[in-house]
């Protein structure tokens, strides 16, 4: 049966079909940009530049388009624009040696005006510049100075005229910001307007596997696991590339293949099936007509190595974004396709494996494994919705696909960059909360712009309106007050911004909460020094106190026991003053010396009292044990419960963030009828909460919570229910943390 089953999956792809989920006719259409302006000397001392063009020359498909442009003061084609084969690709290896730092300033505007020679919007072409460069707009001596009047012409013309083009002819911009002195603000907005990637590299170091990540978006590579040192190939791969980062080390890289042959650098020269390209750090291997089965590649791999390859049987993502709102749902579409069709059968369906696993920009990560033999989608198409994403930086989406006899892997980033700020203000002098939300850049059109609030408050009512924009403050600003009374309020914003190009973006960011009456700095950190002053172990423990004062402390909490054994009758009497004082002193917190002098006259008193009326006093003392206990219990189960309301916000936070990205479309039900449209015209209204709707999500929008800085305090398993995520853990979280 499993012979059968693995001749299925190898042969009887072929056969099934439905229309593909992207269109095959758009051929990839790359154009590189990259700043040669003479602040690179330090930002790149290596010159990395050169083996990373050098690099994505060689990952790049024959018959895909691509050219190179250099920049400083002018800009230069490096590679003109051209069909990509052996021959454009020996051109440009030898033009990347021409890459310097040399220029004088940094025309970025001309260098992307010319690199939409041949654009257009029916090239029939998959469109993509990738923009490299660790400045700004600098047209003048003024160090890259806004303010200066050729530079500001420059971004006007940028803003005004370039960048409409790139929307029009739907190019996407990745912009890759090599220093901290970038124009970050105009980089993300040229990736936002267009849907690209906006990418930073810290260091010289982390610019090539920057690239990468802008080149997987330009031109999504079919991969196979690459585990340690191991990958597999199976019968339907016509060729693979193995990228090999080396470690820095002297061992050289060989490939060994299935039947034991070693392939070396030496051994490819002779090779018409083998390509191989050494560089400064890594190894390119291509591999024609490879054989099948477990392929080892024998060197010291550094992370991002990979293998990419070429087959009839792909893994097809789609839906994914290049730039990220927050709030803002992300819908995947993933699929087998073979030559181009959905696989629909059933019994190669049944026998893959599909998983989701997201990386957010903390680090944390979840999966999620998507295929379910006994509820196939009919289609072929696998869908998950990732919701709430709200945290800025890079989130790295991993989808796999393992059958019996074949992987597929495909790993793609997006970015979130939040286009407004905001900004939290109290001031319990005046008993204010004042929010405020600040447009990132002068990119925003503040006057198209709109942010609403809603408002909840401790009796469950809510008020939503249009904040109002301050041009003094620059920002739009919400003045609250508990006009609803002392509590908790929480405060959910959805912004509707427009760029100054006319784009339109919506993002809904994490809610405010907020308790009134509002305490200053001060009273806050002497509350939590009385608080820690009296912890609630010891605030039981002082009536406690009396009674774990006998040999066995242990013992108080199930006091019939003690009274029934013979050896505790000298001790009853003690205890019972003891509850008796409890009972009956007006001051009980007395000094060591008092108690230890009422504790001898009540002990003579218990004393006669023992003797005048015999074995009658024990039940008295029981009675007085049993209620003390029952005192003290009320006492407990009033500070447990006193606990548990103030714990259930938290509670409550922690299950709305419970990592299940399963939620459906989102729309704004989230804000009830908050919507942007319905609310033209609209200042305010009251909305009363639903009775089933026992508190206000964190975050509108959803059920996960990625962007949040801790993981949730409580996750489902992954494999537990079909629609459950894996807790979002930090790579270097110490397991004992959580015992």
């Amino acid at each position: 049966m499993t012979f059968l089953r693995s001749m299925i999956v190898a042969v009887a792809v072929v056969f099934f079909a439905m229309p593909s989920l992207a269109d095959e006719s758009n051929v990839p259409d790359v154009r590189i940009v990259i700043d040669i302006s003479g602040s690179m000397k330090e930002t790149d001392p290596q010159n990395l530049r050169r083996p990373a063009l050098n690099l994505l020359t060689e990952l790049l498909p024959d018959g895909s388009r691509a050219g190179v442009w250099t920049f400083g003061r002018y800009v230069n084609m490096l590679v003109p624009l051209g069909d990509v084969d052996d021959q454009w690709r020996n051109a440009a290896r030898e033009s990347s040696s021409k890459i310097s730092s040399v220029g004088l300033n940094t025309n970025l505007v001309d260098a992307l005006d010319r690199a939409l020679y041949e654009t257009s919007l029916d090239s029939g072409f998959d469109q993509t510049v990738i923009l490299l460069t660790d400045g700004r707009i600098d047209m003048d001596d003024s160090q890259g100075n806004p303010q200066s009047a050729a530079n500001a012409a420059a971004r006007a013309r940028l803003i005004e005229a370039v960048l409409p083009q790139y929307m029009s002819r739907n190019v996407r911009i990745h912009t890759l910001a090599l220093s901290d002195g970038a124009d970050t603000a105009v980089l993300s907005q040229l990736a936002m307007e267009t849907d690209g990637l906006a990418l930073k590299a810290h260091t010289s170091d982390e610019l090539m596997p920057a690239f990468l990540k802008a080149f997987d978006r330009a031109v999504p590579s079919e991969q196979v696991p690459l585990v340690g040192n191991t990958f597999s190939i199976d019968p339907s791969v016509n060729e693979f590339t193995a990228l090999i980062f080396r470690a820095a080390t002297d061992k050289s890289t060989e490939l060994v293949a299935p039947s034991g042959q070693r392939i070396s650098m030496a051994s490819a020269a002779t090779s018409p099936d083998v390509r191989w390209h050494h560089d400064l750090n890594f190894d390119l291997i291509t591999v024609k007509t490879p054989e099948s089965g477990d392929w080892i590649a024998d060197a010291d791999v550094a992370p991002d190595s990979r293998v990419q390859i070429l087959s009839d049987l792909k893994l097809s993502v789609a839906g994914l974004p290049g730039s990220l709102f927050s709030g803002v749902p992300v819908q995947l579409e993933m699929a087998l396709e073979n030559e181009g069709s959905v696989v629909t059968e059933p019994t190669i369906l049944q026998l893959t494996d599909v998983s989701l696993k997201v990386t957010a920009p903390d680090g944390r990560v979840g999966s999620k494994l998507l295929s379910d033999p006994e509820a196939l989608p009919a289609d072929g198409v696998f869908r998950e919705t990732l919701s709430r994403l709200s945290q800025p930086g890079e989130y790295q989406i991993e989808v796999n696909a393992e059958g019996r006899t074949f992987q597929r892997r495909q790993v793609l980033t997006a970015t979130l960059a939040e286009p407004m700020r905001v900004e939290v203000e109290p001031d319990p002098e005046q008993q204010v909360l004042n929010v405020r939300v600040f447009p990132e850049s002068d990119l925003v059109d503040t006057s198209l712009s709109r942010v609403i609030s809603r408002i909840a408050s401790p009796d469950g009512s809510s008020v939503i309106n249009a904040m109002e924009y301050g041009s003094d403050s620059g920002a739009w600003e919400l003045a609250l007050v508990a006009d609803k009374g002392p509590g908790e309020y929480e405060i959910m914003l959805n912004i509707r911004g427009v760029s100054a190009s006319g784009k339109t973006f919506k993002s809904k960011p994490e809610s405010i909460q907020v308790t009134f009456p509002l305490v200053s700095e001060s009273e806050s950190e002497s509350e939590q020094e009385s608080e820690s002053a009296m912890q609630p172990d010891d605030m039981l423990s002082e009536p406690a106190a009396p009674e774990v004062s006998e040999p066995e402390p242990e013992s108080m909490p199930e006091p019939e026991p003690e009274i029934q054994e013979p050896p505790v009758e000298p001790i009853a009497p003690d205890l019972a003053a003891r509850f008796n004082e409890q009972a009956e002193a007006a001051q009980p917190e007395s000094s060591e010396t008092d108690g230890a002098g009422e504790q001898g006259a009540e002990n003579e008193t218990s004393d006669e009292a023992d003797e005048e009326e015999g074995g009658v006093a024990w039940w008295v003392y029981v009675l007085l044990g049993l209620a003390n206990l029952l005192l003290l219990g009320g006492l407990a189960w009033w500070w447990f419960m006193r606990r548990k309301k103030n714990a259930e916000p938290a509670e409550e936070i922690a299950a709305a963030e419970a990592l299940d990205l399963d939620t459906g479309p989102l729309d704004d039900a989230d804000l009830d009828s908050a919507d942007f449209d319905n609310f033209d015209g609209v200042e305010e209204e009251e909305i009363p909460q639903a009775e089933e709707d026992s508190h206000i999500p964190t975050s509108m929008g959803g059920d996960t919570d990625m962007g949040s800085p801790e993981p949730p305090a409580e996750s489902a398993a992954l494999d537990d229910e079909g629609d459950d995520w894996g807790e979002f853990d930090l790579p270097d979280e110490n397991p004992e943390d959580k015992k």
